[in-house]
């Protein structure tokens, strides 16, 4: 089997070569694609979402050792949500070597998120099946660094930083404001809103009142690059 000029530069992009080109191109035809009988890149998508979230999981616990369940798992679902296995996904061009059928559009941005999503994690499963968790822990280490070091960040200097940056933009401090408390007086959980005056807001929670307000201004941060207002 031959690779296409599209094939190699995403396997270059990625700095990964397969044994077994068949997974390869299994990761990379989407079901619209896959003719009767043959093999589309659900399977692998399931299971490389497992593997993927096993390696971010374990990273975000290593580099947190004091933070709560409740922050990890935001940051968690950050990293590992459809809209940043997409981003990434566009940043190596898999897009150009994925197979479509002529029935999928393009222009439908939701379907295009979800498209490209499922295809790296598709990607990320034929890698480990063709050599093993240790390649893979590298490659996705690799391709998810700058997303990982953006969330570590903001879990150290999160209100720090929205607040400097509405500084440099000339708006006022943005507000908090708890919209609950649930759970015992021994083990309670916050939830704190934090809106700007764009008109953007996020909700955070936390085990103190002080995490849920970290992790609303982390969201709201998030939610600000993602739309290119902050770099």
């Amino acid at each position: 089997m031959r690779l296409n000029k599209a094939k190699k530069k995403l396997c270059n992009n990625i700095n990964y070569q397969f044994t077994n080109l068949k997974l390869l191109e299994q990761a990379l035809t989407h079901s619209s694609a896959s003719k009767l009988g043959k093999p589309n890149n659900e399977r692998l998508e399931f299971l490389g979402d497992r593997i993927l979230g096993l390696v971010i999981a374990d990273e975000l616990l290593r580099l947190n050792p004091k933070a709560s369940e409740g922050q990890i798992a935001t940051y968690y679902n950050s990293l590992v949500k459809k809209e940043t296995c997409s981003r990434i996904a566009l940043d190596l061009n898999l897009e150009n070597a994925l197979n479509l059928g002529k029935s999928v559009s393009k222009n439908n941005e939701r379907k295009k998120i979800k498209m490209l999503g499922d295809a790296i994690e598709a990607l990320i499963g034929a890698i480990y099946l063709d050599s093993g968790f240790k390649n893979v822990h590298k490659i996705v280490m690799d391709l998810w660094k700058n997303e990982i070091q953006f969330v570590r960040n903001l879990e150290m200097h999160a209100k720090t930083a929205l607040q400097e940056w509405l500084q440099s933009q000339g708006l006022p401090p943005p507000i908090y404001k708890e919209i609950s408390r649930l759970g015992p007086d021994h083990e309670p959980k916050f939830f704190v809103e934090v809106s700007i005056r764009s008109g953007e807001i996020a909700e955070g929670e936390g085990s103190t009142k002080r995490d849920a307000e970290t992790s609303a201004a982390g969201l709201i941060l998030k939610k600000i690059k993602s739309l290119n207002e902050i770099k």
